[in-house]
């Protein structure tokens, strides 16, 4: 049910074009550069392999705003499907998803990325961290150390994608 909401919600984006996969168009920036390369080869998302998604699985926070939309539901896709073989990508998708505190230096660049999403792929968002929340709970560490806490499908939930259950 949640893979044929997240392909619907996000089935018809269109590619958001080479320059703005990552935010090192100069190149001077080697693991930006990889990412580009290797994820602007896929012009729809469904066709990215599980091999480039488990490789560059901590990329998800050096995206940019319309290519981490565009990209993140096959690495969405790819945690419902075979959560085991998607090693640390839940934690990554999680923590990209998960506002900051208002006031703190990521704050901006996370919401930026946030607002970009449809009212259908909202709903898909918010319904794949109710699953990862209900099912895997237990793999993500809930702590809060001063005003810093970890990202867990709760604390995402909570902080920005309830709003959005209708």
């Amino acid at each position: 049910m949640i893979i044929q909401e997240i392909k619907t919600a996000f089935g018809d984006m269109p590619y958001p074009g080479t320059e703005y996969i990552t935010n090192d168009l100069e190149g001077n920036d080697l693991e930006r550069k990889q990412i580009r390369e290797g994820f602007s080869r896929y012009e729809n998302w469904l066709d990215v392999p599980r091999e480039l998604l488990v490789q560059e699985r901590d990329a998800l926070p050096l995206f940019e705003p319309q290519g981490f939309r565009f990209y993140l539901p096959a690495y969405m896709l790819f945690v419902l499907e075979d959560y085991e073989g998607a090693d640390m990508i839940p934690e990554s998708i999680v923590h990209s998803l998960t506002l900051p505190d208002a006031g703190t230096e990521l704050y901006e660049f996370v919401r930026e990325r946030l607002v970009l999403f449809s009212e259908e792929q909202r709903k898909a968002v918010l319904h794949f961290l109710e699953y990862l929340e209900r099912c895997h709970a237990e793999d993500f560490t809930d702590i809060c150390v001063g005003d810093w806490c970890s990202a867990t499908p709760r604390r995402a939930i909570e902080r920005w994608w309830n709003r959005f259950d209708n």
